[in-house]
Protein backbone atom coordinates (compact mmCIF):
# COMPACT_ATOMS: atom_id res chain seq x y z
CA UNK A 1 0.00 0.00 0.00
CA UNK A 2 1.28 3.49 -0.80
CA UNK A 3 0.25 6.96 0.19
CA UNK A 4 0.89 10.09 -1.82
CA UNK A 5 2.59 12.94 0.03
CA UNK A 6 4.03 16.18 -1.33
CA UNK A 7 7.48 16.75 0.14
CA UNK A 8 9.81 19.55 -0.77
CA UNK A 9 13.28 20.96 -0.58
CA UNK A 10 14.25 24.43 0.57
CA UNK A 11 12.19 27.11 -1.14
CA UNK A 12 9.44 24.77 -2.31
CA UNK A 13 5.83 24.48 -1.24
CA UNK A 14 4.09 21.92 0.89
CA UNK A 15 0.78 20.27 0.01
CA UNK A 16 -0.85 20.11 3.43
CA UNK A 17 -3.83 17.87 4.23
CA UNK A 18 -7.04 19.68 5.09
CA UNK A 19 -6.88 18.70 8.76
CA UNK A 20 -3.48 20.31 9.25
CA UNK A 21 -3.92 24.02 8.63
CA UNK A 22 -2.72 24.55 12.20
CA UNK A 23 0.10 22.10 11.58
CA UNK A 24 1.18 24.04 8.53
CA UNK A 25 1.21 27.17 10.63
CA UNK A 26 3.31 25.43 13.25
CA UNK A 27 5.89 24.72 10.59
CA UNK A 28 6.25 28.45 10.10
CA UNK A 29 6.58 28.36 6.32
CA UNK A 30 6.50 31.72 4.61
CA UNK A 31 6.09 29.81 1.36
CA UNK A 32 2.66 28.53 2.35
CA UNK A 33 1.10 31.95 1.90
CA UNK A 34 -1.47 33.58 4.11
CA UNK A 35 -4.26 33.34 1.53
CA UNK A 36 -4.89 29.70 2.49
CA UNK A 37 -5.61 30.58 6.12
CA UNK A 38 -7.80 32.87 8.12
CA UNK A 39 -6.50 35.72 10.25
CA UNK A 40 -6.33 33.52 13.34
CA UNK A 41 -4.27 30.92 11.48
CA UNK A 42 -1.84 33.58 10.28
CA UNK A 43 -1.37 34.71 13.87
CA UNK A 44 -0.64 31.18 14.95
CA UNK A 45 1.73 30.80 11.99
CA UNK A 46 3.73 33.88 12.93
CA UNK A 47 3.88 32.99 16.63
CA UNK A 48 4.93 29.43 15.92
CA UNK A 49 7.56 30.51 13.43
CA UNK A 50 9.06 32.83 16.04
CA UNK A 51 9.04 30.08 18.66
CA UNK A 52 10.73 27.60 16.37
CA UNK A 53 13.42 30.01 15.23
CA UNK A 54 14.12 31.27 18.74
CA UNK A 55 14.31 28.01 20.58
CA UNK A 56 16.92 25.74 19.14
CA UNK A 57 20.03 25.52 17.12
CA UNK A 58 21.83 27.29 14.31
CA UNK A 59 19.68 26.63 11.26
CA UNK A 60 20.95 29.49 9.14
CA UNK A 61 18.46 31.49 7.12
CA UNK A 62 16.35 28.51 6.11
CA UNK A 63 13.12 28.07 8.15
CA UNK A 64 12.84 24.91 10.24
CA UNK A 65 9.97 23.55 8.16
CA UNK A 66 12.37 23.29 5.24
CA UNK A 67 14.25 20.50 7.03
CA UNK A 68 11.28 18.25 6.26
CA UNK A 69 12.23 17.60 2.67
CA UNK A 70 12.93 15.01 0.02
CA UNK A 71 14.77 15.23 -3.27
CA UNK A 72 12.14 17.04 -5.28
CA UNK A 73 9.00 19.13 -5.05
CA UNK A 74 6.90 16.48 -6.71
CA UNK A 75 4.45 14.03 -5.20
CA UNK A 76 6.21 10.99 -3.75
CA UNK A 77 4.63 7.57 -3.28
CA UNK A 78 5.57 6.34 0.18
CA UNK A 79 5.90 2.56 0.54
CA UNK A 80 8.19 0.22 2.45
CA UNK A 81 10.88 0.34 -0.22
CA UNK A 82 10.89 4.14 -0.34
CA UNK A 83 10.94 4.36 3.43
CA UNK A 84 14.12 2.30 3.67
CA UNK A 85 16.10 5.07 1.93
CA UNK A 86 14.81 7.87 4.13
CA UNK A 87 16.51 9.42 7.16
CA UNK A 88 15.91 12.21 9.64
CA UNK A 89 12.82 14.41 9.20
CA UNK A 90 12.07 12.71 5.87
CA UNK A 91 11.76 9.37 7.62
CA UNK A 92 9.33 10.86 10.15
CA UNK A 93 7.17 12.26 7.37
CA UNK A 94 7.27 9.02 5.42
CA UNK A 95 6.41 6.85 8.41
CA UNK A 96 3.41 8.99 9.25
CA UNK A 97 1.89 8.18 5.84
CA UNK A 98 1.81 4.39 6.24
CA UNK A 99 -1.09 2.34 7.59
CA UNK A 100 -0.59 0.40 10.81
CA UNK A 101 0.17 -2.96 9.18
CA UNK A 102 2.87 -1.57 6.88
CA UNK A 103 4.40 0.57 9.61
CA UNK A 104 4.50 -2.39 12.01
CA UNK A 105 6.22 -4.44 9.32
CA UNK A 106 8.77 -1.69 8.75
CA UNK A 107 9.51 -1.32 12.47
CA UNK A 108 9.98 -5.09 12.85
CA UNK A 109 12.10 -5.54 9.73
CA UNK A 110 14.24 -2.41 10.02
CA UNK A 111 14.72 -1.66 13.73
CA UNK A 112 18.08 -0.02 13.05
CA UNK A 113 16.28 2.77 11.19
CA UNK A 114 14.40 3.59 14.40
CA UNK A 115 17.60 3.36 16.43
CA UNK A 116 19.42 5.66 14.01
CA UNK A 117 16.60 8.21 14.14
CA UNK A 118 16.73 8.28 17.93
CA UNK A 119 20.53 8.43 17.96
CA UNK A 120 20.53 11.51 15.71
CA UNK A 121 17.02 12.97 15.96
CA UNK A 122 15.72 16.05 14.19
CA UNK A 123 15.63 19.21 16.25
CA UNK A 124 12.85 19.21 18.83
CA UNK A 125 11.13 22.20 17.20
CA UNK A 126 11.02 20.31 13.89
CA UNK A 127 9.56 17.27 15.64
CA UNK A 128 6.89 19.42 17.29
CA UNK A 129 5.97 20.95 13.94
CA UNK A 130 5.74 17.49 12.35
CA UNK A 131 3.66 16.09 15.22
CA UNK A 132 1.29 19.07 15.05
CA UNK A 133 0.60 18.30 11.39
CA UNK A 134 -0.56 14.75 12.11
CA UNK A 135 -4.16 13.81 12.72
CA UNK A 136 -5.29 11.59 15.58
CA UNK A 137 -5.25 8.45 13.43
CA UNK A 138 -1.68 9.03 12.32
CA UNK A 139 -0.56 9.67 15.88
CA UNK A 140 -2.29 6.55 17.15
CA UNK A 141 -0.78 4.47 14.33
CA UNK A 142 2.74 5.70 15.04
CA UNK A 143 2.33 5.11 18.76
CA UNK A 144 1.02 1.57 18.26
CA UNK A 145 3.62 0.54 15.67
CA UNK A 146 6.67 2.42 16.97
CA UNK A 147 6.21 3.13 20.70
CA UNK A 148 9.98 3.29 21.20
CA UNK A 149 10.23 6.13 18.68
CA UNK A 150 7.22 8.15 19.81
CA UNK A 151 8.13 7.68 23.47
CA UNK A 152 11.64 9.01 23.15
CA UNK A 153 11.45 11.70 20.50
CA UNK A 154 11.98 15.13 22.03
CA UNK A 155 9.37 17.47 20.63
CA UNK A 156 6.42 15.09 21.08
CA UNK A 157 4.22 16.15 24.03
CA UNK A 158 5.28 14.30 27.18
CA UNK A 159 1.87 12.83 28.00
CA UNK A 160 1.79 11.12 24.60
CA UNK A 161 5.38 10.02 25.04
CA UNK A 162 4.49 8.44 28.35
CA UNK A 163 1.68 6.36 26.85
CA UNK A 164 4.08 5.13 24.18
CA UNK A 165 6.86 4.42 26.67
CA UNK A 166 4.61 2.49 29.01
CA UNK A 167 3.66 0.27 26.06
CA UNK A 168 7.35 -0.03 25.14
CA UNK A 169 8.15 -0.94 28.74
CA UNK A 170 5.54 -3.71 28.86
CA UNK A 171 6.60 -5.11 25.50
CA UNK A 172 10.31 -4.98 26.31
CA UNK A 173 9.87 -6.64 29.68
CA UNK A 174 7.65 -9.39 28.26
CA UNK A 175 10.07 -10.03 25.39
CA UNK A 176 13.10 -10.20 27.69
CA UNK A 177 11.35 -12.63 30.02
CA UNK A 178 10.28 -14.83 27.09
CA UNK A 179 13.81 -14.89 25.72
CA UNK A 180 15.19 -15.86 29.11
CA UNK A 181 13.11 -19.04 28.93
CA UNK A 182 15.10 -20.17 25.89
CA UNK A 183 18.58 -21.62 25.46
CA UNK A 184 21.14 -18.86 25.96
CA UNK A 185 24.83 -18.44 26.59
CA UNK A 186 25.94 -17.24 30.01
CA UNK A 187 26.68 -13.77 28.63
CA UNK A 188 23.29 -13.51 26.94
CA UNK A 189 21.49 -14.65 30.08
CA UNK A 190 23.41 -12.16 32.21
CA UNK A 191 22.60 -9.28 29.85
CA UNK A 192 18.90 -10.12 29.66
CA UNK A 193 18.67 -10.62 33.43
CA UNK A 194 20.15 -7.15 33.92
CA UNK A 195 17.65 -5.70 31.47
CA UNK A 196 14.73 -7.38 33.23
CA UNK A 197 15.96 -6.03 36.57
CA UNK A 198 16.27 -2.52 35.13
CA UNK A 199 12.83 -2.56 33.51
CA UNK A 200 11.25 -3.97 36.66
CA UNK A 201 12.64 -1.06 38.67
CA UNK A 202 11.31 1.43 36.12
CA UNK A 203 7.86 -0.15 36.45
CA UNK A 204 8.14 0.06 40.24
CA UNK A 205 9.12 3.73 40.12
CA UNK A 206 5.96 4.54 38.14
CA UNK A 207 3.77 3.73 41.16
CA UNK A 208 2.66 7.00 42.72
CA UNK A 209 3.28 7.55 46.42
CA UNK A 210 0.35 7.84 48.81
CA UNK A 211 -1.49 11.06 47.96
CA UNK A 212 1.33 11.87 45.56
CA UNK A 213 1.04 13.16 41.99
CA UNK A 214 0.56 10.93 38.97
CA UNK A 215 3.80 9.63 37.46
CA UNK A 216 4.57 9.24 33.78
CA UNK A 217 7.43 7.66 31.84
CA UNK A 218 8.84 10.34 29.56
CA UNK A 219 12.07 8.57 28.57
CA UNK A 220 13.03 4.89 28.26
CA UNK A 221 16.17 3.62 26.56
CA UNK A 222 16.82 -0.07 27.16
CA UNK A 223 20.33 -0.23 25.73
CA UNK A 224 23.25 -0.84 28.07
CA UNK A 225 22.54 0.17 31.63
CA UNK A 226 19.55 2.12 30.31
CA UNK A 227 18.26 5.67 30.47
CA UNK A 228 14.94 6.72 31.96
CA UNK A 229 13.04 9.76 33.18
CA UNK A 230 9.86 9.83 35.24
CA UNK A 231 7.71 12.94 35.52
CA UNK A 232 5.58 13.70 38.58
CA UNK A 233 2.66 15.94 37.73
CA UNK A 234 1.89 17.04 34.19
CA UNK A 235 4.84 18.75 32.46
CA UNK A 236 2.68 19.50 29.41
CA UNK A 237 0.67 22.01 31.47
CA UNK A 238 2.64 22.72 34.67
CA UNK A 239 3.60 26.28 35.53
CA UNK A 240 6.82 25.10 37.18
CA UNK A 241 8.97 22.23 35.91
CA UNK A 242 12.00 21.02 37.84
CA UNK A 243 14.63 18.66 36.41
CA UNK A 244 16.60 16.57 38.91
CA UNK A 245 19.97 15.50 37.48
CA UNK A 246 21.92 12.91 39.51
CA UNK A 247 25.61 12.09 39.70
CA UNK A 248 27.92 9.14 40.18
CA UNK A 249 26.43 5.65 40.65
CA UNK A 250 22.93 6.78 39.68
CA UNK A 251 22.22 4.24 36.98
CA UNK A 252 18.63 3.30 36.25
CA UNK A 253 18.39 -0.17 37.79
CA UNK A 254 19.79 0.62 41.24
CA UNK A 255 18.53 4.19 41.61
CA UNK A 256 15.43 5.05 39.55
CA UNK A 257 13.07 4.26 42.45
CA UNK A 258 15.15 6.28 44.89
CA UNK A 259 15.62 9.23 42.52
CA UNK A 260 11.89 9.36 41.78
CA UNK A 261 11.27 9.47 45.54
CA UNK A 262 13.61 12.47 45.72
CA UNK A 263 11.58 14.12 42.93
CA UNK A 264 8.45 13.36 44.96
CA UNK A 265 9.97 15.04 48.03
CA UNK A 266 10.83 18.14 46.02
CA UNK A 267 7.35 18.18 44.46
CA UNK A 268 5.75 18.12 47.93
CA UNK A 269 8.04 20.85 49.24
CA UNK A 270 7.23 23.03 46.21
CA UNK A 271 3.51 22.43 46.74
CA UNK A 272 3.92 23.49 50.38
CA UNK A 273 5.79 26.64 49.34
CA UNK A 274 2.99 27.59 46.93
CA UNK A 275 0.33 26.85 49.54
CA UNK A 276 2.13 28.95 52.17
CA UNK A 277 2.45 31.81 49.70
CA UNK A 278 -1.24 31.63 48.79
CA UNK A 279 -2.25 31.58 52.46
CA UNK A 280 -0.04 34.58 53.19
CA UNK A 281 -1.51 36.56 50.30
CA UNK A 282 -5.06 35.65 51.30
CA UNK A 283 -4.64 36.65 54.95
CA UNK A 284 -6.17 40.08 55.62
CA UNK A 285 -3.91 42.77 57.04
CA UNK A 286 -4.42 43.20 60.81
CA UNK A 287 -6.72 46.10 61.71
CA UNK A 288 -8.29 47.47 64.85
CA UNK A 289 -11.84 46.08 64.78
CA UNK A 290 -14.62 48.24 66.22
CA UNK A 291 -18.36 47.85 66.09
CA UNK A 292 -18.53 50.32 63.21
CA UNK A 293 -16.25 48.31 60.91
CA UNK A 294 -17.18 44.70 61.74
CA UNK A 295 -19.71 44.52 58.90
CA UNK A 296 -17.21 45.86 56.38
CA UNK A 297 -14.50 43.41 57.52
CA UNK A 298 -16.89 40.48 57.26
CA UNK A 299 -17.91 41.54 53.77
CA UNK A 300 -14.27 41.95 52.68
CA UNK A 301 -13.40 38.53 54.10
CA UNK A 302 -16.27 36.95 52.20
CA UNK A 303 -15.13 38.60 48.98
CA UNK A 304 -11.57 37.42 49.58
CA UNK A 305 -12.76 33.86 50.14
CA UNK A 306 -14.66 33.96 46.87
CA UNK A 307 -11.59 35.20 44.99
CA UNK A 308 -9.40 32.55 46.61
CA UNK A 309 -11.86 29.82 45.71
CA UNK A 310 -12.05 30.82 42.06
CA UNK A 311 -8.33 31.54 41.52
CA UNK A 312 -6.43 28.95 39.50
CA UNK A 313 -3.64 27.54 41.64
CA UNK A 314 -0.25 27.22 39.93
CA UNK A 315 0.82 23.68 39.10
CA UNK A 316 4.08 21.75 39.43
CA UNK A 317 5.92 18.96 37.68
CA UNK A 318 9.24 17.46 38.71
CA UNK A 319 11.26 15.13 36.50
CA UNK A 320 13.52 12.43 37.91
CA UNK A 321 15.95 12.41 35.01
CA UNK A 322 18.49 9.61 34.64
CA UNK A 323 18.90 10.43 30.99
CA UNK A 324 22.59 9.61 30.70
CA UNK A 325 24.87 6.76 31.70
CA UNK A 326 26.14 8.01 35.04
CA UNK A 327 29.68 7.00 35.91
CA UNK A 328 30.74 4.68 38.68
CA UNK A 329 33.87 4.81 40.82
CA UNK A 330 35.98 3.39 37.99
CA UNK A 331 34.77 5.78 35.25
CA UNK A 332 34.12 9.01 37.13
CA UNK A 333 37.51 10.51 36.29
CA UNK A 334 36.61 11.45 32.71
CA UNK A 335 34.21 13.88 31.08
CA UNK A 336 32.96 11.69 28.23
CA UNK A 337 29.78 10.72 30.07
CA UNK A 338 29.16 14.29 31.19
CA UNK A 339 29.49 15.53 27.62
CA UNK A 340 27.10 12.88 26.31
CA UNK A 341 24.71 13.60 29.16
CA UNK A 342 24.83 17.33 28.46
CA UNK A 343 23.66 16.74 24.90
CA UNK A 344 20.78 14.54 26.08
CA UNK A 345 19.78 17.04 28.77
CA UNK A 346 19.89 20.01 26.43
CA UNK A 347 17.73 18.19 23.89
CA UNK A 348 15.24 17.25 26.61
CA UNK A 349 14.85 20.90 27.63
CA UNK A 350 14.43 21.83 23.98
CA UNK A 351 11.61 19.29 23.72
CA UNK A 352 9.75 20.90 26.61
CA UNK A 353 10.26 24.39 25.21
CA UNK A 354 9.08 23.32 21.75
CA UNK A 355 5.95 21.48 22.89
CA UNK A 356 4.86 24.23 25.26
CA UNK A 357 4.95 26.88 22.52
CA UNK A 358 3.58 30.20 23.75
CA UNK A 359 2.73 28.76 27.19
CA UNK A 360 6.26 28.50 28.57
CA UNK A 361 6.81 27.08 32.06
CA UNK A 362 9.37 28.21 34.61
CA UNK A 363 12.08 25.56 34.15
CA UNK A 364 14.56 24.94 36.94
CA UNK A 365 17.40 22.42 37.18
CA UNK A 366 18.61 20.76 40.38
CA UNK A 367 21.90 18.99 39.75
CA UNK A 368 23.97 16.96 42.19
CA UNK A 369 27.62 15.95 42.08
CA UNK A 370 28.71 14.73 38.60
CA UNK A 371 25.21 15.67 37.45
CA UNK A 372 26.12 19.30 38.09
CA UNK A 373 28.98 18.93 35.62
CA UNK A 374 26.46 17.58 33.11
CA UNK A 375 24.08 20.51 33.67
CA UNK A 376 26.84 23.14 33.54
CA UNK A 377 28.09 21.79 30.21
CA UNK A 378 24.54 21.70 28.82
CA UNK A 379 23.85 25.30 29.81
CA UNK A 380 27.19 26.47 28.45
CA UNK A 381 26.19 25.10 25.03
CA UNK A 382 23.63 27.86 25.02
CA UNK A 383 20.86 26.60 22.74
CA UNK A 384 18.19 26.44 25.46
CA UNK A 385 17.65 28.78 28.38
CA UNK A 386 16.40 27.67 31.79
CA UNK A 387 15.00 29.93 34.47
CA UNK A 388 17.04 28.74 37.45
CA UNK A 389 19.93 26.40 38.20
CA UNK A 390 20.90 24.89 41.53
CA UNK A 391 24.07 22.82 41.80
CA UNK A 392 24.98 21.01 45.01
CA UNK A 393 28.03 18.92 45.84
CA UNK A 394 29.61 20.05 42.58
CA UNK A 395 33.08 18.95 41.42
CA UNK A 396 33.01 21.80 38.88
CA UNK A 397 33.37 22.05 35.13
CA UNK A 398 35.42 23.86 32.51
CA UNK A 399 32.92 26.75 32.53
CA UNK A 400 34.63 29.80 34.02
CA UNK A 401 31.68 31.78 35.38
CA UNK A 402 27.93 31.88 35.88
CA UNK A 403 27.73 34.53 33.17
CA UNK A 404 28.63 31.87 30.60
CA UNK A 405 25.53 29.82 31.42
CA UNK A 406 22.19 30.11 29.62
CA UNK A 407 20.23 30.87 32.81
CA UNK A 408 17.76 33.72 33.28
CA UNK A 409 19.04 36.66 35.29
CA UNK A 410 21.27 35.77 38.22
CA UNK A 411 19.41 32.59 39.12
CA UNK A 412 22.49 30.37 39.48
CA UNK A 413 22.83 28.91 42.98
CA UNK A 414 25.54 26.75 44.55
CA UNK A 415 25.17 24.72 47.74
CA UNK A 416 28.15 23.41 49.69
CA UNK A 417 27.59 21.25 52.77
CA UNK A 418 30.17 20.70 55.49
CA UNK A 419 32.11 17.45 55.14
CA UNK A 420 31.35 17.19 51.44
CA UNK A 421 34.62 16.20 49.75
CA UNK A 422 33.42 17.23 46.25
CA UNK A 423 32.84 20.93 46.95
CA UNK A 424 35.77 23.29 46.50
CA UNK A 425 37.61 20.52 44.67
CA UNK A 426 37.31 22.02 41.17
CA UNK A 427 38.04 18.47 40.04
CA UNK A 428 36.67 19.09 36.53
CA UNK A 429 37.71 22.73 36.22
CA UNK A 430 36.37 25.90 37.78
CA UNK A 431 34.63 25.66 41.16
CA UNK A 432 31.10 27.09 40.84
CA UNK A 433 31.19 27.80 44.57
CA UNK A 434 34.12 30.19 44.31
CA UNK A 435 33.30 33.85 44.87
CA UNK A 436 34.79 34.76 41.50
CA UNK A 437 32.35 32.42 39.71
CA UNK A 438 29.44 34.78 40.32
CA UNK A 439 26.84 32.28 41.52
CA UNK A 440 24.58 32.91 44.48
CA UNK A 441 25.19 31.02 47.71
CA UNK A 442 22.52 28.50 48.74
CA UNK A 443 21.86 28.03 52.43
CA UNK A 444 22.29 24.36 53.37
CA UNK A 445 23.55 24.43 56.98
CA UNK A 446 20.18 24.83 58.69
CA UNK A 447 17.94 27.85 59.12
CA UNK A 448 14.39 29.12 59.45
CA UNK A 449 11.53 29.28 56.96
CA UNK A 450 10.98 32.98 56.37
CA UNK A 451 7.23 32.54 55.94
CA UNK A 452 6.29 30.02 58.62
CA UNK A 453 9.12 30.23 61.14
CA UNK A 454 9.67 26.49 60.78
CA UNK A 455 13.13 25.25 61.77
CA UNK A 456 15.01 23.75 58.84
CA UNK A 457 17.69 21.11 59.30
CA UNK A 458 21.25 21.36 58.04
CA UNK A 459 22.87 19.08 55.47
CA UNK A 460 26.14 17.24 56.08
CA UNK A 461 28.29 15.35 53.62
CA UNK A 462 27.79 14.68 49.95
CA UNK A 463 24.36 13.03 49.89
CA UNK A 464 22.21 15.07 52.28
CA UNK A 465 21.08 17.98 50.14
CA UNK A 466 17.65 16.58 49.20
CA UNK A 467 16.57 15.50 52.71
CA UNK A 468 12.97 16.47 53.56
CA UNK A 469 12.85 19.13 56.25
CA UNK A 470 16.25 20.53 55.30
CA UNK A 471 17.10 24.13 54.52
CA UNK A 472 18.65 22.89 51.29
CA UNK A 473 15.50 21.22 49.95
CA UNK A 474 13.30 24.10 51.10
CA UNK A 475 15.51 26.59 49.29
CA UNK A 476 15.35 24.46 46.14
CA UNK A 477 11.55 24.51 46.37
CA UNK A 478 11.55 28.30 46.72
CA UNK A 479 13.84 28.72 43.72
CA UNK A 480 11.88 26.22 41.62
CA UNK A 481 8.64 28.14 42.20
CA UNK A 482 10.16 31.53 41.31
CA UNK A 483 10.47 32.61 44.96
CA UNK A 484 14.25 32.88 45.01
CA UNK A 485 14.06 36.15 46.95
CA UNK A 486 12.96 34.08 49.98
CA UNK A 487 15.82 31.59 49.75
CA UNK A 488 18.42 31.84 52.50
CA UNK A 489 22.14 32.09 51.90
CA UNK A 490 24.91 30.25 53.72
CA UNK A 491 25.12 32.82 56.51
CA UNK A 492 21.53 32.97 57.76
Amino acid sequence: MTASLALVGVGGTVAVPEYSALGASALGSSALGSSEFGAADVGVQEAAAARLSDRQGDVGSAPLWAQIEVQSATSVDIDLTTLRSMTGPNLLVGMSQLPLADLSTFAADFPTHIDALLAAPPQAAVVTAWWTMLDSTQRATLTAATPQLVGNLDGVPLAQRSRANESFLRDSLAEAERTLDGVLSAAERSGLSSQVAMLTQVAEALHASQDGPKRSLVLLDTTGSGRAAIALGNPDTADYIGYLVPGMNYQVEPQIVNWTTVADDLYREQAAVLADGAAQRAAPAPIAVTASVRLGVASAAADMSTVAATAVAPTIATIAWIGYEAPDLFSVGGLDRAEAGADFLETSWAGVRATRGGDQPFVSVFAHSYGSTVALLALANGSVEVDALVVVGSPGSAIQSAAKLKVTGDNVFVGKADWDPAVNSAFFGSDPGAASYGARVLGVRGGTDARTGRTLAGSLGHNDYFTPGSESLHNMALIGTDNAELATDDIE
